[in-house]
């Protein structure tokens, strides 16, 4: 419940403070006096931004200061971000000339989210310019959640989730399509690295061939003419070494030290003979044509190819096809992945819808016991023949596709204010007038729930006639017992009904315009009642005293 409400150098108020009554409180005054700067000001303790316009003209910042009543939601509240309670909340808005603001919650700085959040505890708007959201069927199935106690977080928690599996699944699938249309390229630049099967070091070998099979005529006739000295001819290396051998051995019988030198020149005898047996096997297996060396070329040619493709270097190539190997097996793990994804997605789109015909569930018999109560509240306000229906269209077999943030329902309020008048979609049939009466009942009927709410009519009674308007009054005041009320009104049937009357008033000086406001007491509120009545006769007065005979005598 809101105790007081403090503004300082606030638009066209220099000071001002409102402390309402915690039952209903009416606040009045002539079109332009100032009381939109009331509704601006709650709207900045909901949460509204702060513009520089809003500073007055006695300073470079303006206050906006509420108290409320401390309750469980609030302690809560307060607890969750470490800030003190000290048995009440105060919310203050501090806003400068250069449209910077700052927000403090009971002394602590907080942002402006934090403060939403709370906000829609504390107050509730109800004025002209919610006919509109009225309209709205967003805001429809939000005021009938909030009749039903619907939570939808878990529902939403649960949506997030399948969303989330749903997008997993689209970027799966989008690149196992990928990798399908490049499949058969990837297996053709397999097939070509694998025809070729190119292995490590393979091409300086195979060139280090080639510059050898380029002069392999020049290499026989050098080999052939060492074979010869070493062996072939007459008086070869190896005859003479022979020889010398011989010689060596018949010395050694004589000296028995030269035996070493005998050995030494018998090694070096074996030696030349091995060495020219391997020149004559190295000229046997130098080919006789150049088909060899047309081999080599042609594998060259195809290495260069795939390093010309895949390269720039033979391993480039084999790591090339290493990733094509990897590629090709994401294919039969994203499948794998699909299978196992589509079973969660499947698990967790029945546990979305059936939280959805839970809620869906909870909306129906809350609508019957909505309609029911609203249009009892719009019997009272002088429309006995209405009908008043909440309908509430829910898909028949309903998949994830039918479900969004609030659930898989379309709730629409239909409106007939007359007999014979089919029922239609709100919009399209209520007048203003009727509106103002169907946006109060609603209100009424929720407010009735939030105890601790204060709820704010900002001029709801517009386009209803005198005899309606004694009715809103009266329904204001019924409600008042149970909540909150605070009023901005135009008609006197409902400010005499009041527990406490606030009178706005606008005057002009030599340098500045102001408003003030201030609480209304006996004499003073029978000359308001009067004025509204449209004059100050002694039969206007008069008038007055009537419609506030309840009040002062405490009925």
């Amino acid at each position: 419940m809101l105790r007081e409400l403090s503004l300082k150098n606030f638009v066209l108020i220099e000071e001002a403070e409102l402390r309402p009554a915690p039952d209903f409180t009416v606040i009045t005054g002539d079109t332009g006096a100032g009381k939109s700067l009331l509704v601006k000001a709650f709207k900045l303790i909901l949460g509204a931004r702060a513009e520089s316009r809003l500073v007055g003209q006695w300073g470079k910042r303006a206050l906006v200061q509420a108290v409320f009543d401390e309750d469980e939601y609030i302690r809560d509240f307060l607890d969750e971000r470490g800030i003190d309670c000290q048995g009440e909340l105060i919310v203050r808005r501090v806003i400068s000339a250069d449209g910077k603001g700052q927000i403090f919650i009971n002394s602590v700085r907080c942002i402006l989210a934090d403060l939403r959040t709370l906000a829609g505890h504390l107050v509730s708007i109800a004025g002209q310019h919610e006919f509109q959201r009225l309209l709205d069927k967003e805001t429809q199935i939000r005021w009938l959640d909030e009749y039903a106690r619907i939570s939808i977080s878990r529902l939403s928690s649960m949506l997030f989730e399948a969303r989330a599996l749903q997008e997993e699944m689209s970027s799966l699938v989008a690149k196992r399509e990928r990798l399908r249309e490049r499949r058969e390229e990837l297996l053709e630049e397999m097939k070509a690295i694998d025809e070729i099967a190119p292995e490590p070091g393979e091409e300086d070998a195979l060139s280090g061939e080639l510059r050898l099979l380029k002069q392999v005529e020049k290499m026989r006739n050098l080999g052939q003419e060492l074979y010869q000295r070493l062996y072939g001819e007459r008086q070869s290396v190896v005859d003479g070494l022979v020889g010398c051998g011989k010689l060596l051995e018949k010395m050694a019988l004589i000296d028995p030290s030269l035996e070493d030198l005998a050995s030494r020149m018998e090694s070096l005898v074996l030696e030349a003979d091995d060495v020219s047996a391997s020149i004559r096997d190295y000229l046997f297996d130098l080919p006789l044509d150049d088909s060899r060396l047309r081999q080599v070329e042609d594998r060259l040619f195809k290495l260069r190819s795939l390093k010309k493709r895949f390269g720039p270097s033979i391993e480039d190539v084999m790591r090339h096809r290493q990733t094509i190997e990897k590629e090709l097996s994401q294919m039969e793990d994203i499948d794998f992945r699909l299978e196992k994804m589509r079973g969660k997605l499947d698990k967790k789109e029945r546990e979305v819808v059936d939280e959805a015909r839970k809620i869906s569930k909870k909306r129906k018999e809350a609508a019957e016991r909505f309609q029911s109560a609203v249009k009892e509240q719009l019997k009272e306000l002088n429309l006995p023949r209405v009908r008043f229906e909440v309908r509430i269209d829910t898909p028949t077999e309903p998949d994830l596709a039918d479900i969004g943030s609030k659930g898989m329902d379309r709730v629409s309020f239909f409106f007939s204010a007359n007999p014979g008048q089919a029922l239609q979609p709100l919009s399209q049939v209520a007048s203003g007038g009727e509106l103002s009466r169907v946006l109060l009942a609603i209100k009424v009927v929720m407010g009735g729930m939030a105890e601790s709410e204060t709820l704010i009519f900002d001029e709801i009674d517009s386009g209803l006639g005198g005899e309606v308007a004694e009715k809103v009054g009266m329904k204001l005041r019924a409600i008042s017992h149970k909540t909150q009320v605070i009023a901005i009104t135009h008609f006197p049937q409902i400010a005499s009904l009041a527990h406490s009357h606030v009178l706005v008033q606008k005057r002009q000086y030599e340098s500045h315009t102001a408003s003030r406001m201030f609480e209304l007491k006996g004499r003073e509120r029978i000359q308001e009642i009067a004025r509204m009545l449209g004059g100050d006769s002694e039969k206007a007065k008069e008038y007055a005293k009537e419609l506030l005979g309840p009040v002062f005598r405490g009925t």
